[in-house]
This record gives C-alpha cells, structure tokens and sequence, in this order.
C-alpha cells in the first residue's frame, strides 16, 4: 500500500471512531495497535522486513494528524495516559466528518490540484500549498492572504495571455497602457470591461461562468484578502477559508482554460 492509501484508511477509521450526534460523550478508546491491525489482512502476503516500512508511515501519518490538531496523545479524563493512546480533538471531529478532505490534507490537495490543472505554475502552487498549511494549524490571516496571492497570480497570467492575444494593434497598445504598473483590481476592471466585447467567441463551454469565476471567485478571494491584510481586527470566519480553498480548484482550472484558448 502506498502512503495515500494507508492515510485514506485510516481518515476513514478516526471518522467511524467520532462520536455519534445522538451519543456525543460517546469516548472511544483508541490506540496505535488499533491503526496496526487496520493493515493486518493486507499485509497477510507481505515480507516481514516491509511490515516496519508500513508501520512507520502509519506513525508518520498520526503525527501529522497531531501536528495539524486533528489528534492528541492520551484519553479524555485520564491525566496519567498518553502515547500510544490517541483522542480525537474537537476540530478533529469536525475535519475527519468532511466529505471533502482536501483541505486538510496539504499534501493531497496540491497533488489533487495539479492533477485538475496539469499546467498550473509553480508560483501559484507555491502559495496555495502555503495557504492549505495555514489553514490546517488554524492561522487563518495567513491562509487568506497566501490564497489571495495565489488568485492574483492567475489572474495576472490570464491579463498577460489575453493581452498577447489581442491582434489589432491599436485595441492592444491602448489596453496595454490602461494596465501598465497598476494595481491588480484596477488591472483586472480594465481587462473585464475589454473581455465583454469578445466572450461571444469564447468558446461555447467557457461562456456561461465566466462572470461567475471572474467576478464571483477573484472578487470575493480578493476581498477577504484586503480584510486579512489590514489591521482592521475582523475575526476571520474558518468555514469561508474552507470554501475558499474547496473552489479554487475550480477556479483555476477554468482560469487556465481561458489562458489556454488566448494563447
């Protein structure tokens, strides 16, 4: 079994063990050799020496759920327990219940996102990575500004292929001027206000969302990236720092859809 397989199992075994609504002071009692015999069946065939080699991934893995505040050493109401004995977290509860894990997973998520967008840039994966991290240790100003940046810088890519697409030479170099060494929204309002005027030839898959993506998406990512970088102190809201991050995939998929077609 590969690392993303053993941690699917076992997200899926910390969520059976989260307490029911209906018994919420349900309180399981899990330890390590309860995640090892998770494996027993599929390690039946396997060659004793590579029994370490998939412990020591299992551990790996229950330190990063630690790490990310998913898990504690120990059991609730008992001050003399720890390791190996694990509890499930408040927030714990709450990701492990997810349907969509991505977001708590930083790793997965930027494979899952370059797997959707197999052309996405460096830059912009740089700072999304960065973004899901913060996320999961809860330093949600930090999240929303790296995934601001990440927004910004697709949308930068997508003004600079659209500039290089336009073919009259004139409509071009006055475009051009309108956005030279301005700000990213004074940049963006220029280039949505030129767009109107060729999103009838746009293919016919792209035509309907792209307001949504455009307007919708950047703005709103754009908007929350202001609050988080001024000293304004609004409390940020974790559940709109997850849907954030839930839609970007989307996002910048249909962004590198339309830089596809420019170019």
């Amino acid at each position: 079994m590969d690392r993303e397989e053993i941690k699917n199992k076992l997200i899926e075994y910390f969520k059976q063990q989260t307490p029911p609504p209906d018994n919420p002071y349900k309180r399981p009692k899990i330890q390590m050799g309860n995640l090892y015999s998770l494996f027993r069946d599929s390690l039946r065939d396997v060659p004793g020496y590579q029994h370490d080699e998939t412990y020591s991934i299992i551990r790996e893995i229950v330190q990063e759920f630690i790490n990310n505040g998913f898990l504690y050493p120990g059991l609730p109401g008992d001050k003399n327990s720890g390791y190996p004995w694990l509890s499930i977290t408040e927030y714990g509860k709450e990701a492990f219940q997810q349907e969509d894990w991505l977001p708590y997973d930083p790793e997965g998520y930027v494979k899952a996102l370059k797997e959707r967008v197999p052309d996405i840039d460096d830059i912009t994966l740089a700072y999304i990575g960065e973004s899901v991290t913060a996320y999961n240790r809860r330093h949600l100003l930090s999240a929303t500004l790296t995934l601001g940046v990440a927004s910004e810088n697709l949308m930068l890519l997508l003004i600079e292929a659209y500039l290089t697409w336009i073919k009259d030479a004139m409509r071009k170099s006055t475009f051009e001027k309108k956005i030279k060494d301005r700000f990213i929204y004074t940049q963006y309002k220029e280039f949505k206000q030129e767009l109107v005027n060729d999103v009838k030839d746009l293919p016919k898959e792209l035509q309907g969302d792209w307001e949504t993506y455009l307007d919708g998406v950047f703005n709103f990512i754009r908007l929350n990236r202001n609050s988080a970088g001024h000293p304004t102190g609004k409390q940020l809201n974790a559940k709109v720092v997850y849907a954030n991050l839930q839609i970007f995939s989307e996002y910048a998929n249909y962004i590198f859809q339309l830089i596809k077609h420019f170019s």
